[in-house]
């Protein structure tokens, strides 16, 4: 019952998430400059659910099914620790004809592990993208970034669909994103 639980709370954020999106790209930017200024679409989140042995590890059938579905690559943002033969999944992934990447991420990313994330999502050749995760945390910092750094959404605005869609509280949030864009920043600077 509690993996049936934690899996139709994974497919409702994700859900949730998509509609959020979708409804936010759709609508006329506040800024007709953000319009102008988004340079690639966001990535597809599959939220899968926190115990992936017990059936939300997604199968070879549903890597192919993606594949087909025009899907170019797979980024998983799990672990090992997370109970997931990674080498098995890559296996997968790749014998569908998707390229796969992994940023093995504990909860916050690193910084590099955001700028990792910002290139991948932003090449070509992996679009569509879909990334998995066992936990929603996981993903929704990277996704306010991706929104900030190449969507040009407003921190505020990126902040709060983070704070839906991924259990942190807005000020880790929030700090997390002005620690990220100010070390972009200095980066920029040297």
């Amino acid at each position: 019952m509690k993996t049936a639980l934690t899996i139709f709370a994974c497919a409702a954020l994700a859900l949730a998430i998509s509609t959020i999106s979708s409804a936010q790209q759709s609508a006329p930017a506040a800024n007709p400059l953000e319009q102008l200024s988004r340079k690639a679409d966001p990535p597809v989140v599959l939220c899968i659910d926190d115990k992936p042995s017990a059936g939300g590890q997604p199968s070879h059938q549903a890597y192919a099914k993606a594949a087909q579905s025009g899907y170019r690559s797979v980024l998983t943002l799990r672990t090992n620790k997370d109970g997931v033969d990674l080498a098995r999944e890559r296996l997968m992934v790749e014998q569908s004809g998707l390229r796969y990447f992994n940023l093995a991420i504990a909860q916050m990313p690193r910084r590099e592990q955001v700028n990792e994330f910002l290139r991948l999502a932003n090449d070509p050749a992996n679009q569509p993208m879909l990334v998995n995760c066992a936990f929603a945390e996981r993903i929704a910092p990277l996704m306010m970034m991706f929104r900030i750094v190449e969507q040009g959404w407003t921190e505020e605005r990126a902040v709060e669909e983070a704070r839906l869609a991924g259990g942190h509280k807005a000020a880790e949030l929030k700090t997390f994103a002005r620690n990220y864009l100010a070390g972009r920043r200095k980066s920029a600077g040297r």
